[in-house]
């Protein structure tokens, strides 16, 4: 409440801000509203006006809403916003607006609502529910329970487009939250179920390259490896991706070692080894089918390195029957 007799230097201020704010290069929605016409802008008689008439509908709203009319809560909120956008009341309705399309499931709708009050009233007291409201769309639309109806009778999951733009807002709207790393990792889990093998992998990578000390960041490094594992497992020849596998485990067991994932990553390492110690075997055998006796001992001599590999007793049959076959006959110096 205003004290007797300030309520001109409040509304000088106002103006003042006001118009600071639309000659401004900055997005916001005095310079949507008015743009390069400051003339338009309500004066402080007006604004005092403007003031108790959106304090009355922000109030009826309110007890609509209370009575379960959603629909006509959201009507006057809407009007608010529009007519009143320089109000205290107007922030408070756009925050309404998409909390309401979110409690009606309209959940493109009221991220839109949302984002515009995040992008347009920084400074408001709802700011952080607006962008945990954000966050719970964009995991339950990802959990696959948030539906839109085609003819009022087809379900349809929400779109992997509108997931991925969901959790990039909320990473850019508020980068030190503790959402961001969160929407970071839904990313990168967004591709891993695409199938987007690369994409995933950069997008768990960004997630430790950005947060390292968030929890989910172990679990991003365990998850680099394993996708890795999988294209060996689905029978990838890339010598690379058993590489990647194993860099990304030593990370997880260096950098989180006190982690459920660190154990994990030791055991999955040790299966690392018997996957290389096969492929090292398989190109032996190969080369000595083709009578490339060098290059098998190579692989052979790779080989024997793992002791806990099955082909380990043959390798180094091999090896050495290679050796002896591939040894300089032995020269006769004796005389007759």
């Amino acid at each position: 409440m205003l004290l007797r007799g300030s309520h001109r230097h409040f509304h000088a201020a106002f103006v003042a801000s006001a118009l600071i704010f639309t000659s401004s290069s900055q997005s916001g929605p005095l310079r949507d509203l008015f743009k390069n016409n400051l003339e338009s802008i309500p004066d402080s008689e007006m604004l005092l006006k403007q003031e108790k008439q959106s304090a009355q509908e922000l109030s009826r709203a309110m007890n609509h809403e209370t009575r379960g009319d959603h629909r006509k809560a959201l009507s006057i909120h809407k009007a608010i916003v529009k007519d009143y956008p320089l109000s205290s009341a107007a922030s408070t309705s756009q925050f309404k607006i998409g909390e309401l399309y979110k409690i009606t499931g309209k959940n493109n709708k009221a991220f839109e609502a949302l984002q515009r009050f995040i992008e347009n009233y920084t400074g408001s007291p709802f700011f952080s529910n607006a962008l945990r409201y954000q966050y719970e769309i964009a995991r339950e639309g990802q959990g696959g329970n948030s539906t839109k109806m085609i003819l009022g009778i087809i379900p349809r999951k929400t779109q992997t487009s509108d997931l991925l733009k969901w959790h990039g807002k909320i990473i850019s709207n508020a980068p030190h939250s503790e959402y961001a790393p969160l929407s970071q990792f839904a990313i990168a889990q967004i591709y891993e179920s695409e199938e987007k093998t690369a994409m995933a992998i950069a997008a768990y990578q960004a997630l430790v390259d950005k947060y390292p000390k968030h929890p989910k960041s172990a679990e991003a490094q365990f998850k680099i490896g394993t996708i890795s594992r999988s294209e060996i497992n689905r029978g990838s020849q890339d010598f690379g991706n058993i590489t990647s596998a194993r860099d990304a485990m030593e990370d997880v067991i260096v950098a989180y070692k006190d982690s459920e994932r660190a154990d994990q990553a030791r055991k999955a390492l040790a299966q690392f080894d018997l996957i290389e110690a096969d492929r090292l075997y398989k190109i032996g055998r190969f080369y000595e089918k083709q009578q490339q006796y060098r290059s098998a001992i190579v692989y052979y001599e790779k080989v024997l390195k793992f002791k806990s590999s099955s082909h380990l007793a043959d390798a180094k049959q091999r090896h050495e029957s290679l050796l002896i076959r591939m040894a300089p006959p032995k020269t006769d110096n004796t005389s007759s």
